[in-house]
């Protein structure tokens, strides 16, 4: 259970991920996200970034239910967190669209080096050439076959001609 102070009063609000609820709108939380890598099909989501868009909503909501009705809380400070709201449901949404894109890109990229002759490292540090002849696409992001070698993970390509 969290603490949350607002609008006049206190709310208890229970844990709702592994990271705990703060005071903050939910806007600073995201800022204190990592950035993303590519992982496939699998998208970061806000309460990984330590308060999603439904928490924050649900702690407004608890806000108004626990609010003392001789002593309502200030117009001004709602329509101050519905816009944090809004913001950090628009910030969410451009963050899928933007992960969605660079998962695109990666495997672009990879589609595009089919035939193509790269040198890329080993896990030993050894430099290998070679043309690639098949892309696989796993949770990882994509795989590439270069010559008889398979599992190459794009980001160990150093030269492509």
């Amino acid at each position: 259970m969290s603490t949350i102070s607002g609008i006049g009063q206190d709310v208890i609000v229970p844990e709702t991920t592994g990271t705990s609820a703060t005071a903050s709108t939910g806007v600073d939380a995201l800022s204190k996200g990592t950035p993303t890598t590519y992982t496939g099909d699998r998208k970061k989501t806000g309460s990984e970034f330590g308060m999603d868009k439904d928490a924050f909503l649900r702690i407004l909501v608890e806000q108004l239910r626990h609010q003392d009705p001789a002593q309502p809380g200030d117009s001004t400070e709602y329509v101050m967190q519905m816009t944090q709201y809004s913001i950090l449901e628009q910030l969410t949404n451009i963050s899928e669209t933007v992960q969605v894109q660079h998962a695109d890109s990666v495997g672009n990229t990879a589609i595009n080096l089919v035939g193509r002759t790269v040198t890329y490292v080993d896990a030993d540090g050894g430099e290998h050439t070679g043309t690639v002849t098949n892309v696989a696409f796993d949770g990882t992001g994509p795989k590439l076959t270069v010559g008889d070698a398979t599992g190459i993970e794009l980001g160990s390509i150093k030269e492509v001609r």
